[in-house]
């Protein structure tokens, strides 16, 4: 069995429970949605990709050097993800949020320096007004003083 089919088959694995807790929420409809209906339409949507796996699995076999680029990568975006968790009150939401995308822009997915730095601190900033100023959803400020309104 492939990598891609036992993934295949744990996405539907948890999508099962997850369901049927979704479905226990009370999902409501497409107008008056409840508490379980996104959940729902999540996991239906892992489950679907996760059959996609089982039924066409990639045919690449990876070599040894890119397992081990694999694994670093990967560690990489746990851990700033930890260090993510760590800073977000002390540095604020703009400066943790642009530097863990720099981070995993850079260094888990090649980018350039340039299109990291841009698309961190651009990402940051749009995900900041549509919370904080669109939502009204609290955002630890941090170390940048913001205007009373923000």
């Amino acid at each position: 069995m492939t990598v891609d089919r036992v993934l295949g088959v744990g996405a539907i694995l948890v999508a099962i429970p997850v369901a049927a807790a979704s479905w226990g929420f009370g999902v409501g409809s497409p107008k008056s949605p409840g508490a379980g209906f996104w959940p729902l339409l999540i996991v239906v949507a892992m489950a679907g990709l996760g059959l996609s796996l089982i039924l066409h699995p990639s045919q690449a076999v990876p070599s040894a050097a890119t397992q081990d680029s694999r694994w670093g990568r990967l560690w990489i975006a746990l851990g700033t993800m930890a260090v993510y968790v760590v800073t977000l009150d002390p540095l604020g939401f703009l400066v943790a949020t642009t530097i863990l995308l720099f981070v995993q822009l850079r260094w888990v997915e090649s980018r350039t320096w340039r299109s990291s730095a841009w698309i961190a601190a651009l990402t940051a900033l749009i995900a900041f007004v549509l919370f904080r100023v669109l939502l009204k959803v609290p955002l630890p400020a941090g170390v940048i003083p913001l205007p009373r309104g923000w």
